[in-house]
């Protein structure tokens, strides 16, 4: 099974958007703005997972391509490179090779049929100091100002094959929404704060 890294969102100013959602939720940051050829980049600590705000100048290779909003899904494992493509073709799930950086690499997953982008981050570093860095600093906000927990499920508004929902922890429903866990057990549903993702807590 694939677990979720990250989410995307494109937005036209990251460093603006992540700073009023970091606010908003009173949650740290989880990387500072960065820069490259291909796109602008900030990350906001959701505890289990970061939501990345991105501005593509090429998006995974393909120019010409521009959305707004929640539109991608990043998930990541354990193995080598080789011994993910060869999981992925035992299941029959069709990839590509997406970025290729010194960092990491990207595989999107049928990116023909869904939308948001599903892709997996194959990094090529040892994240695990990073992983307890962002989990002691989530856990020093007490999951931010809604003391969000752990992620419970994905689901997003789109056909899943049968052969990916096997692989992934994703589901179709009528709205794309990110749901986490709180350990009050009150629920809070956050719909206009990110542009096509409700975010939805307890």
């Amino acid at each position: 099974m694939f677990t979720l890294d990250h989410l995307m969102i494109e937005v036209d100013d990251p460093q603006q958007t992540a700073n009023h959602v970091a606010e908003f939720m009173g949650l740290p940051f989880a990387w500072p703005l960065m820069a490259k050829e291909e796109y602008t980049s900030i990350g906001v600590n959701f505890g289990d997972i970061n939501i990345e705000f991105i501005k593509f100048n090429v998006r995974f290779g393909q120019k010409g391509s521009n959305f707004h909003g929640f539109s991608g899904m990043a998930y990541k494992d354990d193995a080598s490179l080789q011994e993910t493509m060869s999981r992925l073709e035992a299941a029959q799930i069709h990839y590509r090779i997406g970025e290729e950086c010194e960092a990491h690499t990207t595989l999107p997953i049928e990116d023909d049929k869904i939308f948001p982008t599903l892709f997996l981050v194959k990094y090529h570093f040892d994240t695990s100091g990073w992983t307890q860095r962002l989990h002691k600093e989530s856990a020093a906000c007490s999951g931010g100002k809604f003391h969000i927990g752990g992620v419970q499920s994905l689901a997003i508004n789109s056909n899943i094959p049968e052969n990916v929902t096997s692989e992934f922890q994703l589901r179709s429903a009528d709205k794309n929404q990110i749901v986490f866990t709180s350990p009050s057990g009150q629920k809070q549903v956050i719909s206009d704060l990110i542009d096509n993702l409700d975010i939805i807590i307890g």
